[in-house]
């Protein structure tokens, strides 16, 4: 049986329509199944020159600086960015396996929305997830 590796991976856009909206950040934590951070990505996007932002997500924005200034520092291209993403992701032990936000099993990790941060939560939390259901 092929090893997995299990990839938390959030975002943070200016609005909700890919495409119309820009991606601005992207975070990734890879676990194994007994809880190990095998590396982490993470990168800040430019915005796409043919997207506008979202004013409600830009509303949303303004009540967050700090989250705001992180996804902000340092944008590289786009295609730069998914080019390096998808090499980490090559470079991975086993067959990455995304996992999603769920909704129990919370460890105490802040979810500041700086996608790193949360993709860390996240991954601990699919790990919580994971243990719970191998003793079962």
């Amino acid at each position: 049986m092929m090893i997995e590796t299990y990839v938390s991976t959030d975002i943070e856009t200016d609005g909700p329509v890919a495409g119309q909206h820009s991606m601005l950040s992207i975070g990734s934590a890879a676990y194994s199944a007994d809880r190990q951070l095998l590396g982490t990505f993470s990168a800040n996007l430019e915005t796409l020159p043919t997207a506008s932002a979202d004013a409600a997500t830009t509303a949303w924005w303004a009540t967050q600086p700090a989250a705001w200034a992180a996804c902000r520092s340092n944008p590289e291209a786009p295609h730069a960015v998914m080019t390096r993403y998808v090499t980490w992701l090559k470079a991975l032990p086993g067959k990455p396996v995304f996992v999603a936000y769920p909704a129990e099993w919370f460890d105490p990790l802040p979810h500041t929305h700086v996608a790193l941060d949360d993709a860390i939560e996240q991954g601990s939390l699919f790990c919580n997830m994971l243990r719970t259901n191998l003793k079962a």
